[in-house]
């Protein structure tokens, strides 16, 4: 009896260390590394706001760590029962929700003033607000020119 017990255990142990092989191989595969790192993608805008009365004024700033880009904004206002009249030198409306300003802006410029406004009977409107949203990208030169703001540029 005590052969047949050594024997069962010789045979248990010899198959428990043929796959000790295989799983010391999948531990020390693995690697960790430490740090760490920061993408910038090349333009960086911000927008300055101006409120006067029943009028928001919009000017997209290229700041100086960027690059040339294009920019487009879209403005979302509540339904105030009045029409909101959207107007600026240099910029166009898409179409697609979005107003586009026609020229490249270089690095450390801005665009041209946007004008949002309500056109109202009334002294004031209650809750009368303009949430602008700016987008840039930055400007791809194909063969030498680059290519005119607008929808199919931004798809």
């Amino acid at each position: 009896m005590k052969k047949r017990l050594l024997a069962f255990s010789l045979l248990v142990a010899l198959i428990l260390c043929s796959g000790i092989s295989s799983a010391y191989a999948y531990f020390t595969t693995n690697v960790e590394a430490d740090g760490s790192g920061s993408l910038e993608l090349g333009n960086n805008t911000d927008i300055t706001e101006e409120v006067d009365g029943l009028t928001k004024h919009i000017v997209v700033n290229n700041l100086e760590d960027s690059q040339p880009v294009f920019v487009r904004v879209q403005l979302f206002h509540g339904d105030f029962g009045v029409p909101v009249s959207v107007e600026g030198e240099g910029w166009s409306n898409g179409g697609d929700g979005y107003y586009y300003f026609d020229s490249i802006v270089e690095v450390g410029q801005s665009t041209s003033e946007l004008v949002a406004g309500i056109q109202s009977q009334k002294d004031s409107v209650d809750n009368f607000n303009v949430i602008v949203v700016a987008e840039s990208r930055p400007v791809v030169y194909e063969d030498g020119n680059a290519p005119v703001n607008g929808p199919g540029y931004w798809n």
